[in-house]
């Protein structure tokens, strides 16, 4: 008998899995992702965007992208301003 996480997940819930990826976004439905619609993940969500926007001066924006099935938080893209651009390229000089 093969011992994995499947067999643990069935032995305390009594429920066979359906499978390993949810089916609307393709994330591992074991991970305990943060999750839109769950407040005190969405206060997560919000704090990481504004830490990130407080240290990192460079970035310019922030949006956390989340999936419109689910809710779960798929990944986070920035935007960073133009001034840091030209910093960079000045300091390669």
């Amino acid at each position: 008998m093969k011992l994995d996480r499947e067999y643990f997940k069935e032995k305390k819930t009594g429920k066979k899995p359906k499978g390993r990826y949810t089916i609307c976004c393709g994330q591992e439905k074991g991970r305990g992702l943060l999750n839109k619609n769950n407040k005190a993940d969405w206060a997560l969500i919000e704090q990481h965007c504004e830490d990130h926007l407080t240290y990192y001066s460079s970035t310019k924006t922030i949006e956390p992208i989340c999936c419109k099935k689910c809710g779960r938080l798929i990944k986070y893209i920035t935007t960073l301003s133009e001034e840091a651009y030209k910093l960079s390229e000045m300091s390669d000089d």
